[in-house]
């Protein structure tokens, strides 16, 4: 502990010019070595209250009344600096002990004129810690002096916290207070100084992987949610866990945790590793029964910031992932019902796919009862039929189970693909309504492309959706689709659709992916704007454009898996 010794304004010296001063006793080793700084106080006006506290029927506020009439006698440098107002020394000598001293350290201030002035009670201790905001690791002592018997010296002392004087330092904190309790989002003050010796600890015994040692002593988990305690909450926070009063979250961290001890596990550790923020979304449970979602941010404190600080926010998104919920239902029902739409379009298609392996089982059947039915049945010729029956049925079934994969109503499932299979898997549904229109098709399937992670059901609906557009701008000439697949050097995976026909018109090239924009009169244009939103969820990207051989171009890109 070292004297700080602030030098006096010129006003200030101007205005101690002549008073006496009244210097603590010479004779306190510790005033004299270590002193920061001290008060001189009249206790002549509180001789009888002091009286009556001693017979004990004094006051019920008694701390109120004995320091009623206390006032200041002399102070010395540092005190005017750090708890003087404008005016200086000059200014404090008369006033009110109260008027300067803490409103925190009334108490002791009342304790120690007690002890000074009546020994009450008997042998209490004349110097004791403190902490305060103008020191850390402080000290008080009080002392008298035969010379001035009404006056009692209280001196203060340890390492100076912040050079700023106390009020100054007060009404930062005030403002720094009523900003935080007037932010929208809920904050959270937490001490959680007793993780430091726990991790000081833990590093001594060599811990460096403190997820798995959380794993292994889920106890620490408890202990800490047990331990580190909640210090102030702003009104947002009170709204939040749905509480009127701010002691009503004051204590153990533990309800914030309860929800979720997987995130007080995560928290930890990051605090553990040093970092500067965590942030995650969880679940908590608020104070009158519910349960809300979470966007939490935990700030941890770094020297010279106070360790005692580490801040929560929370931002209740509730409502939020409920509406994003119904929006991608929404989406997927859009999504399906384009589908069940584009199937209907293609019904023809379809139903010549599927007569095709039927007619063949008829057809292998027939014949099978006429080789039956001979004097001498061929039975090598009957199983070789049987066995075409047999893969002709397969066949029909995969149709009918491509369609009904089209149709279903189903979460996406995204999975490693390759583009090329999804690309003739696409195909088979349009092929008949290539081939009866007479458009030529032209596939260039890159080689050894990397695979995508997608939904395949949703992929076919964008290639499906993208041939059909192209096949319909033909409509009743002889045209042609070209389609091609590559890796592209960016590291994404790209599919481009040729068609042959007209072409996209200018004013249209800015609108082809929006919901209900059709150039069809029998079109309710939202194939592309699905296509668009399917490209996009799987972290790709589509455009349109116009070939410069004439015809539109459509390009989508998606990531290689395992890129981002």
């Amino acid at each position: 502990m070292s004297a700080v010794q602030v030098p006096l304004t010129e006003a200030d010296q101007a205005n101690d010019k002549g008073l006496e001063r009244l210097v603590p006793p010479r004779n306190c080793a510790t005033l004299a070595a270590e002193m920061t700084a001290w008060w001189a106080l009249d206790i002549s006006a509180a001789r009888s209250t002091i009286a009556a506290i001693v017979r004990g029927d004094g006051p019920a506020h008694w701390v109120e009344a004995l320091l009623a009439g206390v006032t200041i006698a002399d102070v010395d440098e540092n005190n005017v600096h750090f708890l003087g107002r404008a005016g200086g020394r000059a200014r404090m000598i008369g006033q009110p002990f109260t008027a300067y001293c803490p409103p925190e350290s009334w108490q002791t201030g009342a304790e120690f004129i007690l002890v000074a002035v009546a020994n009450h009670p008997p042998g209490a201790p004349r110097s004791r810690p403190f902490t305060s905001i103008t020191f850390r690791d402080g000290w008080a002592e009080v002392s008298t002096n035969k010379a001035h018997p009404d006056i009692v010296y209280i001196a203060v002392g340890g390492t100076v916290a912040d050079d700023r004087s106390f009020w100054s330092v007060r009404a930062s904190e005030d403002r720094y207070r009523t900003l935080i309790h007037h932010l929208p989002g809920a904050l959270l003050q937490v001490d959680s100084r007793p993780m430091i010796a726990i991790f000081d600890k833990l590093r001594q015994d060599g811990v460096t992987d403190i997820a798995a040692y959380l794993d292994a002593r889920p106890d620490l988990v408890e202990h800490s949610r047990a331990s580190v305690q909640v210090t102030d909450a702003n009104g947002a926070a009170l709204k939040l866990f749905g509480v009127n009063r701010v002691e009503d979250l004051i204590g153990p961290v533990n309800f914030l945790f309860a929800a979720s001890v997987d995130t007080a596990r995560r928290v930890i550790a990051a605090h553990f590793a040093g970092q500067r923020t965590h942030a995650e979304i969880t679940k908590i449970y608020t104070l009158d029964g519910r349960t809300r979602d979470v966007e939490m941010a935990v700030t941890y404190p770094t020297p010279p910031e106070r360790v005692d600080v580490t801040l929560i926010s929370l931002i209740d998104i509730t409502d939020r992932l409920r509406t994003e919920a119904q929006l991608r239902q929404l989406q997927a029902d859009y999504s399906r019902a384009t589908r069940i739409s584009m199937l209907g379009e293609l019904a023809t298609s379809i139903a010549h796919e599927v007569n095709q392996p039927l007619s063949a089982i008829v057809t292998n059947a027939e014949t099978s009862l006429r080789w039956l039915s001979r004097a001498e049945p061929n039975l090598p010729k009957v199983h070789q039929l049987t066995t075409r029956i047999v893969d002709s049925a397969r066949h029909a079934s995969d149709i009918v189970q491509r369609i009904r994969s089209m149709a279903a109503r189903r979460p996406p499932e995204r999975v490693e693909l390759d583009l090329n299979e999804v690309v003739e898997e696409a195909l088979q549904f349009v092929r008949h309504e290539l081939e009866s229109r007479s458009i030529k098709l032209s596939v260039k399937s890159g080689r050894r492309l990397p695979l995508v992670l997608a939904d395949r059901v949703q992929l076919q609906q964008v290639i499906v959706n993208l041939l059909l557009n192209g096949v319909q701008a033909q409509s009743g000439q002889e045209g042609l689709i070209d389609i091609g697949t590559l890796a592209a050097l960016d590291g994404t995976v790209q599919l481009t659709i040729h068609d042959g026909g007209p072409g996209i018109a200018n004013e249209n090239l800015g609108r082809v992916f929006g919901s209900f924009f059709s150039t069809k009169e029998e079109g309710i244009g939202i194939g592309l704007a699905i296509c668009q939103s399917i490209i996009t969820a799987h972290g790709g990207t589509i455009v349109a454009g116009n070939h410069p051989k004439g015809g539109a171009i459509f390009r989508f890109a998606l990531p290689a898996a395992g890129k981002k």
